[in-house]
């Protein structure tokens, strides 16, 4: 692989943004809901979002400043003045709306109205979150730390979650949330977006702590098995007891052969031919 090396102090603002927001994808998308000192409220998607923390629950999103003009936008002011906001999660049923809200309307419009999207009235806090969003979070403002002070410089607002409202139909009967059915969606470069649960694939975290790739005879890292495969035998918490079984005697018959118990999760069996190649040759 060979990696073009960029130095950002030599790009414009806009080829950095564009690396920044191609590189880093998908990106969670906050619809955040706010509103002024005179109550009119405001409505946009963010998609430098996430969560920071569960006890308390906390989450962060960064409106930048304009990048044309360096001024800040109606989110950031209207969170410094009432310190609270609405975090409403975007599913594939609302993104056209999601990204009508996103035009630069003018300060007093309402874009709950302009995007046709409802409010949903708050248990604790006054800004409304959106209706038919299946996932809202009630936010009070914890922090806003400026990342700058030039056109296109973040403003990473932290706000503690004070109140859930989770549609009913989402949750399993182990109380998680069931991935397929929430139907996020998540934003990438340009104008590309990513529908979350077409693009799921489940991953078994190691049990304990795995032995390493450094366990693994040195040979085999050099094969066509991949990163991911190798990850596997890694992850194994225990090297299990050498079995005396029988193995392809030529080497690539071998690798062919750990392959296809390895993309079957036989991972113990892989490790038994590891150790048999391991017995005849060392």
């Amino acid at each position: 692989m060979n990696h073009k090396k960029v130095d950002p102090k030599s790009n414009s603002l806009r080829e950095n943004y564009h690396l920044l927001i191609s590189g880093i994808a998908p990106r969670p998308i906050a619809l955040v809901g706010s509103k002024d000192s005179s109550n009119n409220f405001n409505l946009a998607p963010f998609s430098y979002f996430n969560a920071f923390g569960a006890n308390p629950p906390v989450v962060g999103f960064s409106p930048a400043l304009s990048g044309r003009t360096g001024l800040p936008k109606d989110t950031l002011v209207n969170i410094e003045s009432t310190k609270e906001f609405t975090v409403s999660i975007v599913t594939s049923e609302i993104v056209y709306q999601t990204s009508l809200a996103s035009s630069e309307y003018e300060k007093n419009i309402d874009e709950f109205d302009k995007s046709g999207l409802g409010k949903y009235n708050s248990n604790i806090i006054s800004t409304p979150g959106v209706l038919e969003s299946p996932f809202i979070m009630e936010c009070k403002l914890i922090d806003i730390i400026k990342l700058g002070n030039k056109p296109g410089s973040g403003n990473l607002i932290l706000g503690e979650v004070v109140f859930f409202h989770i549609n009913e139909d989402l949750f399993k009967d182990d109380g998680s949330i069931d991935a397929f059915k929430i139907d996020q969606v998540g934003r990438s470069g340009g104008g590309w977006y990513t529908k979350v649960k077409e693009s799921l694939f489940k991953l078994s975290k190691p049990k304990g702590v795995g032995v390493g790739f450094d366990s693994i005879p040195y040979k085999f890292l050099n094969t066509s098995l991949t990163g991911n495969q190798l990850a596997k035998l890694a992850a194994i918490e225990k090297i299990p007891k050498y079995i005396n079984i029988n193995i392809p005697l030529n080497f690539n018959d071998l690798v062919k052969d750990l392959s296809e118990y390895i993309n079957k999760d036989e991972i113990e069996t892989a490790w038994q031919y590891i150790l048999k190649w391991k017995y005849l040759n060392e």
